[in-house]
């Protein structure tokens, strides 16, 4: 595709979502309306109540080729449809059931065919009202903010920060021939299109993992602390139970304190500790069990949000191991994000991400070189409330990376969204 065929193609998109009549705005907010009291239960006491909610999501990419390895297409453009229902019964507010379940062409944009599957599912107990709340089941990671604000009704983008989408070239080995390739075939991977089925992200997504969590708020003082499955750059096909299960060898340990110092500021540290790779991870050495090699990070995060503009940053240092003559490899991400209202109904928000991969030492050269390429990327997106249930979104990202392929160089990205 070339550049004026892209830029043309991006404003027809846009064109098309700005079309979408306003007219008849109270009577989607009036069948919206209709809906929620419909599938809102409670009972004579009011203790116990039953809530649904349905969002319809529709997202257009646009990208140059190739495109970022998180997405799987074999064209220039990507559809994704998505219905998402949530489910919450509360008894009073001690006893929380929540599940979240999808139907859509892949966790991540793919152009295969469509799916229905739980994301998230789990049961809450607040005994002391705040202080110390127990979660078990499959959630979000208590891990930085971003798994705060993944929804598509919650974020002001269409796209995720580097640091949650961004395909690097360590990962748990699912098609790879082997997770312990020698240094020279490992610096290799550089010079290849990033593939989500061979590596991964640092963080994949919100990593809806399965387990345990308890957290709370004490006066200005957020924390959190849970025991997961799986590491924070597990695929989506291993946060399950049934896919990965339970094994006490192969948990990891994360958490996040944060602090409010007045009511603008919202500052975290977090950390994460677990063993990413799977159970069939191909090309162990010899005794090398495979929960042995883990995923190590640590994250600042701060969040301020005065009147009409909002700002978020979370900068991560990210270490893999990987077994085999490469060792570990670490990585700094960090991006700076903002939102303004800047009219009624109206934002535009923008975001600067970077990924700088250490350096290690390439045997053919004998030369200190990075063991991934370096990338930085820069977002806007200008997003409209049109009325209580819909919602619009076009954003442009262009990325810079290293090496001889420039991945993921243009995308343009139109979300519409349906809230009942």
């Amino acid at each position: 595709m070339t550049q004026r065929t892209f830029l043309a193609a991006s404003a027809a998109s846009a064109g098309l979502l700005a079309m979408i009549p306003t007219a008849s705005g109270d009577r989607l907010d009036d069948l919206a309306d209709t809906f929620r009291e419909a599938t809102f239960l409670q009972s004579e006491r009011g203790d116990l109540t039953f809530d649904t909610d349905l969002y319809l999501t529709s997202d257009t990419l646009i990208t140059s080729r190739p495109a970022p390895g998180i997405y799987k297409s074999g064209g220039n453009v990507l559809a994704s449809p998505r219905v998402s229902v949530l489910g919450q019964v509360d008894y009073g507010e001690k006893l929380t059931l929540f599940a979240l379940g999808r139907a859509d062409r892949g966790f991540d944009a793919t152009d295969g065919v469509a799916k229905a599957r739980p994301d998230e599912y789990y049961l809450r107990l607040d005994p002391f009202d705040g202080p110390m709340r127990f979660t078990v089941g499959k959630f979000g990671a208590a891990y930085g903010q971003w798994a705060r604000r993944y929804l598509e009704w919650d974020n002001p983008m269409v796209t995720a920060p580097l640091a949650y989408e961004w395909v690097t070239t360590a990962g748990d080995g699912l098609t790879a021939p082997t997770v312990a390739p020698p240094v020279a075939g490992f610096l290799a991977r550089k010079g290849r299109e990033a593939d989500r089925t061979r590596w991964a992200p640092i963080v994949w997504g919100p990593a809806y993992c399965s387990g345990f969590r308890i957290d709370g708020t004490v006066s200005r003082v957020d924390y959190a602390f849970e025991i997961k499955n799986n590491a924070l750059s597990s695929r989506p096909t291993e946060w399950d139970l049934w896919d990965r299960g339970l094994n006490a060898a192969a948990l990891t340990y994360q958490g996040r304190l944060g602090f409010r110092p007045v009511t603008d500021w919202n500052l975290g540290l977090s950390a994460s500790s677990g063993s990413y790779l799977t159970d069939d991870s191909p090309g162990l050495p010899a005794g090398t069990r495979w929960h042995e090699p883990t995923q190590d990070a640590v994250g600042l995060d701060l969040s301020w949000a005065h009147g009409p503009l909002e700002v978020w940053s979370e900068l991560h240092w990210n270490r893999f191991e990987i077994p085999g003559p490469v060792g570990s490899v670490a990585m700094v991400s960090y991006f700076i994000e903002s939102k303004w209202k800047f009219a009624p109904g109206w934002w535009l928000s923008g975001r600067w991400n970077q990924q700088l991969p250490e350096q290690i030492t390439d045997p053919a050269t004998g030369r200190r070189t990075t063991w991934d390429n370096e990338v930085w990327r820069i977002e806007a997106c200008v997003g409209w409330q049109v009325n209580r249930t819909a919602s619009l979104k076009a954003g442009y990202s262009f990325a810079a990376q290293a090496g001889p392929i420039s991945q993921g160089r243009d995308l343009a990205a139109f979300q519409v969204i349906l809230g009942f």
